[in-house]
């Protein structure tokens, strides 16, 4: 109580002038003083019972010094003045400041508070909606937005509503389809809390939502390279045993092909035995190929010299009714291994033949830019991607094919004319280079293959 000692004297003073007058302007005075008071000697703040206290020691004083005081004179006045409470106005002065500064804290808090909520709501990644007591939307955040294509005002007015709202005061999880305005479909796992008021009234429900598609399609992503690592291995492993045998094979059979008779059965059979061993060895080679064993050995190389070098190889791999022209949009520079990455390309255009068939076709080749659909990626965060496009006119490739034609050992060739590793090749080598490649196909209007390559920098060399 020292605070409350050293201001007790002053205060008494205030608190007699305000008991000993009935002056407006007196009072005033004296109510403007208090304040000051505040400002100046309790600035830090004291608690609200020290100045309930400083204010009824003070009463307690002039009531004593004035008990004795004879009816009619000020003093007796003044004593039943504090009995009626008249100078609890001047606590009130004392109290302003502190109870002004405690407004303006609390309301600073309650600033900074409702920024922080705000900027959670705006900046976060995970979709946030708000919904209403009756399950309609009353406010999404930018990730919402974002994430469907809808506009915040279409989002309020019922775009992407869900069929059945949540409902109750017991928080709850649920996963479901969220459609987007492109017409397509999010799969989202919503974490949905009811918002309560005071009194335990239920006020809206926060639901808060992350795409587990996106997450699922990364999942799907990493066992695919997992079972394409294990099949490449295994691949990789046969290829150079059979490779040992065939080595044998054929050696032999050429040694024996020249000392058969020319034109006898014999020489027939073992011409068939060599041709059978070439066959083999361009398996092999293919084989060798999918199990990527050898890693690239890129240099830096531009898309029309690539396709250029390329050219004669791909024309060689086409019938005679089938044409090809190659079309350069756009030029971009590329770190490539140029054999493998001329393989790639061989593969593709040898399917494209194959799927043409006998009648007339034509492959047609473009080099520009682009990005790829299947990659993910912040904006201005993207690298700059080279695009190659092969596009046939052949029978195109069913949908519910269209995930398999990557998987090695796939094929819809009879027996003997595939062995379902040319695009499993093309795409592990691709993959190797950093690169992405894509298929658009539909029966009966051929199949683009676009090939996704970074864009060499400015200034990086050779390698």
């Amino acid at each position: 109580m020292d605070r409350v000692d050293a201001l007790l004297p002053r205060y008494v003073e205030l608190l007699r002038r305000i008991a000993l007058t009935d002056s407006e302007l007196e009072h005033e005075t004296a109510l403007g003083e208090a304040t000051e008071l505040a400002k100046t000697s309790l600035a830090d703040g004291p608690a609200i019972d020290q100045m309930h206290e400083l204010h009824r020691r003070a009463q307690v004083a002039l009531a004593q010094a004035w008990r004795d005081a004879p009816p009619g004179s000020a003093e007796h006045a003044g004593r039943e003045r504090l009995v009626r409470g008249d100078a609890l106005p001047l606590l009130l002065a004392l109290m302003l400041p502190h109870e002004l500064a405690q407004r303006a804290h609390h309301e600073q808090r309650w600033r900074r508070e409702h920024e922080t909520l705000v900027a959670m709501f705006e900046q976060t990644d995970e979709m946030i909606v708000v919904l209403d007591l009756d399950g309609r939307c009353d406010d999404v955040n930018p990730a919402f937005c974002r994430a469907t294509g809808w506009t915040r005002r279409q989002a309020v007015e019922g775009a992407g509503a869900w069929a059945e709202p949540p409902g109750g005061t017991r928080p709850g999880r649920r996963v479901g389809p969220l459609a987007c305005s492109d017409g397509s479909t999010l799969s989202v796992q919503w974490s949905i809390s009811p918002i309560l008021g005071r009194k335990g009234e239920l006020l809206n429900h926060v639901c808060i939502g992350r795409d587990v598609g996106r997450q699922q399609r990364l999942e799907d992503s990493l066992r695919e390279n997992d079972k394409l690592r294990a099949v490449a291995t295994l691949a990789g492993g046969i290829a150079h045993d059979f490779n040992n045998l065939l080595g044998s094979i054929n050696g032999l059979a050429e040694l024996c092909e020249l000392e058969a008779v020319p034109g006898s059965r014999q020489a027939r059979n073992l011409g068939r035995i060599r041709l059978a061993g070439d066959k083999a060895a361009a398996l092999v080679r293919q084989m060798l190929d999918f199990s990527r064993q050898k890693p690239p050995a890129p240099q830096r190389i531009g898309l029309g010299a690539w396709l250029a070098h390329a050219e004669g190889l791909l024309r060689a791999a086409l019938p005679h009714q089938q044409t090809l022209t190659i079309t350069l949009a756009a030029d971009s520079s590329v770190r490539i291994d140029l054999v493998q990455m001329e393989q790639v390309l061989l593969n593709i255009v040898r399917n494209a033949a194959q799927a043409m068939g006998p009648e007339r076709g034509q492959v047609r080749i473009t080099a520009d830019r682009g990005q790829p659909a299947t990659v993910d990626a912040a904006p201005g965060t993207a690298p700059d991607w080279a695009r190659v496009s092969i596009a046939d006119t052949g029978s195109g490739i069913p949908a519910e094919l269209l995930g398999k034609i990557f998987e090695p050992f796939f094929t819809t060739k009879p027996v003997g004319e595939g062995t379902g590793l040319g695009l499993a090749a093309a795409h592990g080598i691709v993959r190797a280079h950093g690169g992405v490649i894509e298929v658009d196909s539909q029966p009966g209007e051929g199949s683009t293959f676009s090939i996704y390559l970074p864009a060499a920098e400015d200034g990086e060399s050779a390698g």
